[in-house]
Order: structure tokens, then C-alpha cells, then sequence
């Protein structure tokens, strides 16, 4: 399998919404975290602010449904996620 140095994925945060309001943004990180934890076999995983940032748009307890998100490999089992911005 190829090395996945920039890749760009869309992570569904549905599940994260339909649960109770308060934390919201605050489980959704954790959630963008294990998920490029899992998918890339990562120790160690750099979300940029503006992904936080972007994901709590309407405030902490509504929060969207879907982050297109780019990741980049930064050292050995490194990442580093920022959000994907659209041309």
C-alpha cells in the first residue's frame, strides 16, 4: 500500500449530533482524533485550530455534520490535520 503523506477525507460527525448536546465540539475533536488515529495507525495526531474552530461554528452544542479535513504526515507516525479548504 501506497504511503499516505496529503490526504483528504471527509469525516461524518452524525454520530457525535445525535447524541446529548452539551460537549458537543469538545467529543467531536476527540472523535476527528481517533478516527485519523485509526485510519493512518498514528501515536500522535496535531489538529489545527481553525478545525476546532470550524467544526463549533454555531457554538459548542451545534456543531456541523461533516469536516472535510486534509491530512499531512509530519514525522514518523506524526500527522498533522487541517481543514480543507475548497477552490
Amino acid at each position: 500500500m501506497k504511503e499516505k503523506d496529503n490526504f483528504e477525507m471527509v469525516i461524518n460527525l452524525r454520530r457525535i449530533k445525535m447524541g446529548r448536546r452539551n460537549g458537543r465540539s469538545k467529543r467531536a475533536i476527540k472523535f476527528i482524533r481517533k478516527v485519523i488515529a485509526r485510519h493512518f495507525n498514528a501515536e500522535k495526531v496535531i489538529i489545527d485550530p481553525l478545525v476546532a474552530r470550524a467544526v463549533s461554528t454555531n457554538g459548542n452544542d451545534k456543531i456541523r455534520s461533516k469536516v472535510r479535513v486534509v491530512v499531512s504526515k509530519v514525522g514518523e507516525k506524526i500527522y498533522l490535520v487541517r481543514l480543507s479548504i475548497k477552490s
